[in-house]
């Protein structure tokens, strides 16, 4: 739908937006500015006209074309919100008086946004904003946008992750696709974003030329993930920013580059020269490659990010991953609820927790300077809560640490009748059998409580093994004056509590002895 007005000659004109290969008309009601964002004029439209209508959507082409589609979303809802508000059909001191009595300090910022947009307007010099207008703004001191808000109050829904939910979330999406519950793409999905901490939008505009390894001076491999700068203003993939990562997450990515290539050229229906190959989206939209009939038109859309996954994409992957391997957290005791800011939240906090300044963490997120890092290192929680007995307890019930099964004896256990199944403490008492052929280079028994594939006995001496774990978790604290480090064994823990309390109750079952969940 296009706006019915007397429009000037350039309105006939198509705007490049700053994303390659998207275009829009001045006067359109809506503006498709990439794949991730698009934006509705209509209120603009219904209560600005003539010369005031045109200075705004002059200045507002000027930052869709310009500066990046996010900031621009941002200025147009803002704006938007403004003449709501005010009902206003013009610019005026009134329209802004009126509209800051309505605003509370929590919200002071959106006309600290408008501000921004209206001096953009009159020093471009389009109609409609005034010299008394600038002089009235210029003389407000107004707040900015709250910065940190989850990570100050350490939201169990927005905020950063525990240790325990974090680590939840990493074995339950690997545990998801062992049993083919999620895809390579899913699992890939959420590996990167809860180990990079970049944003969805950054993950989404990955290639496979992106997932590299190489070998330094001594010949030793090292692995990099070049993640392009999501929020800087450059453009699609202008600019980039190299990522260390391990040799195990690197695995993940080069069979999910595999992956991608067979599927693009199966929905293709015929194979891509090695160059394009290498453009290809780590995560493809499938849906466009389909419609794609020759090689030039592959290589015109690699200008774009239409080849790619829209960042609403990566959220919505998250929570799946999350849903299929119903991962709980400990604190609120339903599923998680998961996005790509979390662990950007997460990945600061524990940056501040292990004693890292703002100039590192700012590199760390990759940003632009150390205003937003600051909150991490005013608002470090407690390292690590003490964690006793009763705790653990309490933990086990939500944290679902044990994925494992409980069995009545070795018998009844799946591959019982090997010997080399079995699993023993440092003492040789036999807890459980490994249900599991393939080699596993665990250090047993402490692992594989937290392990699918294992399979505890009911008359296990588990409690020995909890009693182990927390006088371990003692010494070592003592040792390396670190609970950080301590805590490492906390999932174990918990994970143990877990089994000890199935066991309870599976002997009230069988009409045993009952025992409490200590015992």
């Amino acid at each position: 739908m296009t706006i019915n007005n007397t429009l000037p000659a350039l309105a006939s004109q198509l705007i490049p937006a700053k994303a390659n290969g998207y275009f829009f008309g001045l006067y359109d009601s809506s503006w498709v500015l990439d794949k991730n964002v698009t934006v509705s004029l209509v209120v603009i439209h219904n209560y600005l006209s003539g010369k005031t209508l045109e200075g705004c959507l002059h200045t507002l082409a000027f930052y869709a074309s310009r500066l990046s589609s996010s900031h621009t979303k941002n200025n147009i809802e803002r704006f938007q919100h403004m003449l709501r508000e005010t009902e206003a059909r013009e610019i005026t001191d009134t329209t802004l008086i009126n509209y800051r009595s309505m605003l509370v300090p929590a919200t002071e910022w959106y006309l600290a946004t408008i501000r921004g947009f209206l001096r953009r307007w009159h020093r471009l010099g389009y109609p409609g904003v005034s010299k008394d207008v600038m002089r009235l703004l210029d003389g407000w001191t107004l707040k900015g946008n709250r910065k940190g808000d989850a990570v100050k109050r350490q939201d169990p829904q927005e905020g950063p992750l525990t240790d325990n939910e974090l680590q939840a979330f990493n074995e339950g999406a690997i545990r998801a696709y062992e049993v083919n519950l999620i895809s390579l793409a899913e699992l890939a999905m959420a590996l990167v974003t809860s180990n990079t901490g970049r944003r969805s939008i950054q993950l989404s505009h990955l290639r496979i030329v992106d997932v590299l390894c190489g070998k330094n001076e001594k010949g030793e491999p090292f692995y990099v993930l070049n993640v392009p700068r999501g929020k800087q203003g450059d453009g699609f993939r202008a600019s980039f920013k190299p990522f260390a990562m391990t040799q195990e997450l690197w695995a993940i990515l080069r069979a999910q580059a595999k992956n991608a290539i067979t599927l693009v050229e199966k929905r293709l229906g015929f194979e891509l020269q090695d160059v394009d190959r290498q453009q290809t989206p780590l995560f493809p939209d499938l849906g466009v490659v389909a419609a794609i009939h020759s090689p030039h038109k592959f290589r015109q859309l690699l200008t774009s990010d239409k080849l790619h996954i829209a960042a609403a994409d990566v959220s919505d992957t998250l929570q799946f991953v999350v849903e299929a391997a119903d991962i709980k957290s400990e604190r609120t005791g339903n599923l998680l609820n998961i996005n790509a800011r979390r662990f950007r939240y997460t990945t600061g906090t524990r940056a501040a927790r292990e004693g890292f300044g703002e100039l590192v963490i700012a590199e760390l997120l990759d940003h632009t300077d150390t205003q937003n890092a600051g909150v991490y290192i005013k608002n470090i929680p407690e390292h690590v809560k003490r964690l006793d007995a009763a705790v653990g307890f309490q933990l086990a019930r939500y944290a679902q640490a044990f994925v494992g099964v409980l069995v009545d004896s070795e018998k009844y256990a799946r591959r019982g009748d090997d010997p080399t199944s079995r699993i023993r403490t440092e003492e040789g008492m036999g807890i459980g059998t490994c249900g599991e052929h393939g080699f596993c280079g665990a250090n047993v028994p402490i692992p594989c409580y937290t392990c699918m594939h294992f399979q505890p006995w009911l008359d296990g001496p588990h409690k020995e093994v909890y009693q182990y774990l927390f006088d371990e978790r003692e010494r070592v604290k003592e040792v390396t004056g670190d609970i950080a480090i301590a805590a490492v064994l906390d999932r174990s823990i918990i994970a143990v509590a877990d089994v000890m309390m199935r066991c309870a109750i599976r002997r009230e079952e069988l009409g045993q002895d009952g025992v409490n969940a200590n015992g």
